[in-house]
């Protein structure tokens, strides 16, 4: 597989391309009320007082050294295609958010990402570049680089790119590029991101989930592309699509939809250590409890990577000891700089620390 780590190397490493999305002008917010607008870091974190509200970014922002700490939002962010930056997640918000697994057995979870969960909320025209969300959790918990869980929320032309490495202890949980856990419209988005599901519940045989812009949910998902990559160290059952793990009305008041015109590259490497196997993986889909309303002109250039070895984790990283050697990317006229991470050994790549244009 050598050539397979070489090729999701290069992706990554050339991750910065992804930044030169074309930016959108300013949309009106459609409620009528105070428009708040957002300048910097400080702002952002504003949102948490008046999550109900309407938010404009205004320019690109860059949330190192930021401790952030997720919240609910259920009011109206319009990014104008401007960028939220090298923003890192390690803890999920302190809300718990319903949930049912495919069993209809209800959990609380909790939930992890720039917003711990969405409530009937819109974000449109914003950009994540280069987040890190990687919370332990002790219990239940979804995990994302937008929202770990959502409800009756439209997510359109939102970019999302990073990583995100859930270790958890609980039973239920899921780890999605865009959103983790729920329901919603997500319209013409873009996801590339490094996925790692890290199951340390051993007593118990979890409900896993992975997808590269749902985990766990329905709703309607139209136009979107993903890049892939996923890691899911699982002893319990394996959920897992390129593009949704598991379609499902997952206990919301929420109705299936349609599934059309997205495209999904990458792979997603995966154990189930369980002697009742289920092993759901594939390129758009998982596994379909729910039908879509419309299922159709989806695109997948996918590899389900199944292996049968169940004593160690599942990392991009090979190397037990690795040597990495950094390379710094300044950025120039139009492109924006970053840091790549390379290690000698088994070669992988990873970017970060990126600096705006």
């Amino acid at each position: 597989m050598k050539h397979l780590r070489n090729a999701y190397a290069l992706i990554w490493a050339l991750a910065f391309l992804f930044l030169q999305a074309v930016r959108v002008g300013p949309v009106r917010a459609e409620a009528s009320g105070i428009i708040h607008e957002i300048h910097t870091p400080q702002d952002l974190q504003t949102i948490a007082e008046d999550p109900g509200g309407i938010w404009s970014l205004q320019e690109d922002l860059d949330l190192s050294g930021t401790d952030w700490i997720p919240f609910s939002f259920s009011g109206t962010l319009e990014g104008n295609g401007h960028a939220l930056y090298n923003l890192t997640v390690r803890r999920p918000g302190t809300e718990l958010q319903p949930a049912k697994d495919g069993n209809l057995k209800d959990y609380q979870i909790a939930s992890a990402g720039l917003f711990s969960d969405l409530r009937g909320a819109t974000v449109r025209n914003l950009r994540i570049v280069g987040a890190q969300v990687e919370p332990e959790c002790e219990s239940h918990c979804f995990a994302a680089l937008l929202a770990g869980w959502s409800d009756q929320s439209l997510v359109e032309n939102v970019s999302v790119h990073g990583r995100v490495h859930l270790i958890s202890y609980g039973i239920m949980a899921g780890a999605g590029g865009l959103i983790g856990y729920g329901n919603g419209t997500f319209d013409r988005c873009t996801a590339r991101v490094e996925m790692i599901f890290e199951d340390r519940q051993l007593n118990q045989k979890c409900e896993q989930f992975m997808g590269g812009i749902l985990a766990c949910g329905i709703g309607t998902v139209t136009g979107c592309a993903v890049e892939v990559a996923g890691y899911d160290s699982c002893h319990g059952y394996v959920h897992n699509g390129g593009l949704i793990g598991m379609y499902y009305h997952c206990g919301q008041n929420a109705s299936a939809g349609r599934v059309t015109e997205n495209t999904v590259t990458g792979r997603i490497r995966f154990f189930e250590d369980n002697k009742d196997r289920r092993a759901y993986c594939a390129g758009v889909i998982g596994e379909k409890l729910t039908k879509p309303s419309r299922l159709r002109n989806n695109r997948d250039d996918f590899i389900r990577d199944e292996t049968r070895k169940t004593d160690r984790v599942l990392m991009p990283e090979t190397c037990e000891t690795p040597v990495m050697e950094e390379t710094i990317v300044a950025a120039e006229g139009p492109h924006w700089g970053y840091t790549i991470h390379r290690c000698a050994g088994c070669g992988y790549i990873w970017t970060d620390r990126y600096t705006a244009p």
